[in-house]
């Protein structure tokens, strides 16, 4: 089972681009959403290869919209996957930070 720390960067945030864009899950949606959010815009290469990686790892499910197109979605791994870390991250956003030299925060 691939764990949500062992996957890239790039292929966390695509996980999270796919949950964003649920109502266009493919390809070029991804792609701009991302392009929105990196200093320099994806290479159409490096998209296709980490939706690959993914859904060899069983986190995302293709299926074809058309000849020239498919829409990605989660698995539930890969649900779980996400929700697992945004728990991990609201939890930590809870917790009271310590007063660090002296100062109280």
């Amino acid at each position: 089972m691939t764990t949500y720390y062992g996957l890239s960067g790039f292929q966390r945030d695509l996980l999270e681009a796919i949950a964003a864009v649920n109502d266009d899950p493919y390809g070029l949606a991804l792609k701009a959403y991302l392009d929105e959010r990196y200093a320099e815009p994806i290479n159409h290469s490096r998209l296709y290869q980490n939706l690959s990686t993914l859904f060899e790892r069983d986190l995302i499910n293709c299926d074809e919209l058309d000849a020239r197109t498919n829409e990605y979605t989660l698995t539930d791994a890969g649900r779980k996957a996400l929700q697992r870390h945004a728990d991990t991250l609201a939890s930590l956003c809870e917790q009271p930070r310590p007063a660090t030299r002296g100062r109280q925060q």
